[in-house]
């Protein structure tokens, strides 16, 4: 929240704390985004939540479709072409994750 979070245009969070509605809190700094299936699976518990910086142009990144609540994954297009970011949580007593990628 303070002037060293200026520096940063991506923030990819593990077992972010979430509040009784499954939110986790940013301000009007960040585009908070949560695996897709964060809201069509309320069972299955997020673990990878990204913060987006709001200067970054949206018109300039997209999220993509992941089919686990332990990924979200970004897509960055612009004049050098196109990078995709993957943050991804790895339960090391399981690999579900390692399976769906």
């Amino acid at each position: 929240n303070g002037p060293t979070a200026r520096n940063w245009d991506i923030l990819a969070l593990q077992e972010a704390c979430e509040d009784r509605l499954r939110n986790t809190k940013s301000n009007r700094q960040w585009h908070t985004l949560y695996p897709t299936q964060h809201y069509t699976h309320p069972e299955q518990k997020t673990r990878a939540v990204t913060l987006v910086n709001s200067a970054l142009n949206t018109n300039d990144w997209k999220q993509l479709s992941f089919p686990s609540s332990d990924v979200v994954v970004i897509q960055f297009s612009g004049a050098f072409g196109k990078c995709t970011l993957f943050n991804i949580y790895n339960d090391s007593k399981r690999q579900h994750t390692i399976q769906a990628l």
